[in-house]
């Protein structure tokens, strides 16, 4: 029986340290292929090909869900051929069926083709500063301040503990992050100062995001990312403007400032390519990033710390004029 085999296959995983999220994602295809193919002995390329293509008309899906249900089908098959289950040079019988494969070779902007990201520029980011300050959502307003001015990623922010902010310095410590270059010390923008301390002082725990709560994988980022999803379709960006896409602008702004590379890496955490500098070098020094950060710079309005009470968070429209333009008034009368 097919899925008597999974819970090693999952714990297998585990161990060769594939994130969580992904493994689920995995687990839940692999339940599609038990239902229709429960046992080793049926696991032939026929019943595979008739399973997809019944699956993909009855579910009606994309090329990109087929090709992932196909990968997870592959990746449990080849451990089974690891612990003798299957012969080791048998082939797989889990394949793309051919019209998904020609699907992807006539569109040249295929969904299966995963599109970068695109930066905000600083007027975008500014306007979406304002309109989360003015909707008084407080976390979100500073997760967004805090990102622009570090090129921090969401979760590394939102996991961010005080006991690696250090003030004296005006530095903060990112660690466990998604690489090894990802560990790093970034120096706190001036303008940051304020909220950091702010943040410090009504923290209710041990992290300056103090209010956030952990998914099932443990990320504290998805709620708040979810919220500014939603504010940043409604003011009219594409679905490739992401949080993310606020580090893209961080990091263009240090490119239009002339800092060097090597720099600009070793403050948003990316591999430096170069053998000199990736190998041997241990790295730019804190006056050198800090001299970088702080040629970041946005215009963000002073409207912080708008009441989030049932009470006064209505926002008198003469108010809202004078420190908006009206394309921002229309967009928050919308959210």
């Amino acid at each position: 029986v097919l899925e008597t085999y999974i819970p090693a296959w999952e714990q297998h995983q585990i161990d060769r340290g594939l994130v969580q999220k992904n493994i689920s994602q995995m687990r839940s295809d692999l339940s599609l292929l038990t239902e229709y193919i429960p046992t080793t002995n049926m696991v032939t390329s026929k019943n595979c090909d008739d399973w997809i293509n019944l699956l993909s008309q009855l579910k009606n899906y994309k090329s990109s869900s087929v090709i992932r249900i196909i990968v997870a089908c592959n990746n449990f098959y080849h451990y089974l051929q690891d612990i003798s289950v299957f012969a080791s040079d048998a082939p797989t019988p889990f394949k793309v069926p051919k019209s998904y494969k020609q699907r992807k070779r006539k569109n040249a902007k295929s969904i299966n083709k995963k599109e970068s990201w695109i930066p905000f520029t600083k007027a975008e980011v500014d306007e979406l500063y304002e309109i989360v300050s003015l909707k008084g959502d407080t976390d979100l307003v500073d997760l967004i301040e805090i990102a622009a001015y570090s090129g921090a990623r969401i979760e590394e922010l939102c996991s961010l503990k005080i006991d690696f902010i250090n003030l004296e310095e005006m530095t903060f410590k990112i660690v466990d992050a998604k690489t090894d270059a990802g560990n790093r010390i970034v120096p706190i923008h001036s303008k940051l100062l304020p909220t950091i301390k702010r943040r410090i002082h009504q923290s209710e725990n041990s992290f300056l995001f103090s209010k956030l709560t952990e998914n099932k994988y443990g990320d504290r980022s998805n709620a708040i990312g979810k919220r500014f999803g939603h504010i940043k379709k409604n003011l009219g960006h594409s679905r490739n403007h992401v949080f993310h896409s606020i580090r893209k602008t961080f990091t263009t702004q240090l490119e239009q400032a002339g800092i060097a590379e090597n720099v600009a890496a070793d403050i948003v955490g990316h591999e430096k390519q170069s053998m000199t500098y990736g190998v041997y070098s241990g790295g730019s020094s804190i006056e050198q990033k800090r001299h970088a950060v702080e040629k970041v710079n946005y215009s963000f309005p002073i409207i912080k710390n708008v009441s989030t009470s049932k009470t006064t968070n209505r926002i008198d429209k003469k108010t809202v004029h004078t420190k908006t333009k009206k394309s921002t008034v229309k967009t928050l009368i919308q959210l």
